[in-house]
């Protein structure tokens, strides 16, 4: 199995893994859309899913040659750095269950080693080619996969942009200062 195509697949273990934090623990368990104070974290949950459409539908249809695979490899650490803020922004106002907990280290470990396969493609190989898009010749499963949760994404990225605006109309409206943190120590959950 080449490089990209290992990477690919742990993007399709990424799809997976995010869409049981999604669907089980933000929805099922927490209800965030439907909770005042989930406004920022719902943001961020937005912006994150943005970049995750890039990425999905970026590398499973085309190879970022030249300057453009550090452009995909700066989109990767964006990614990242919202996850570090809403990893923040979770743990000031809600407390996690182990579920959710284990399910966003396993999410760490994944986007560690995904992120490692791109750089050392880009580094290798991408790099040293004329810097543009090319429609890559991926396993058609794989592209498949990996264009259907960047549609199940953006959805959620819209989905999770529009709460958190109606969320922070509504609490400005209502309490004149903005949202409120969920109360200090947030309810157990596990």
């Amino acid at each position: 199995m080449d490089v990209v195509t290992a990477l690919l697949w742990l993007l399709v273990l990424h799809a997976g893994l995010g869409a049981v934090d999604t669907i089980v623990s933000h929805e099922w368990r927490e209800r965030l859309p439907h909770r005042s104070w989930a406004a920022g974290e719902l943001a961020l949950h937005s912006a994150r899913s943005v970049a995750f459409v890039v990425i999905f539908c970026g590398l499973a249809w085309y190879e970022w040659h030249g300057a453009l695979g550090w452009l995909i490899v700066a989109v990767v650490l964006l990614e990242y750095a919202i996850t570090i803020g809403d990893s923040v922004v979770e743990d000031r106002t809600r407390r996690l269950s182990v579920l959710e907990r284990s399910n966003h280290m396993l999410l760490a470990l994944n986007t560690g080693a995904y992120a490692s396969l791109l750089v050392l493609q880009v580094a290798t190989e991408w790099r040293h080619a004329p810097t543009s898009l090319v429609a890559a010749g991926h396993p058609p499963l794989l592209v498949a996969t990996l264009t259907f949760a960047a549609v199940m994404v953006a959805a959620w990225a819209v989905r999770d942009g529009v709460a958190s605006l109606r969320m922070r109309s509504t609490a400005g409206s209502k309490f004149g200062d903005g949202l409120q943190e969920q109360p200090w120590p947030p309810r157990r959950l596990d």
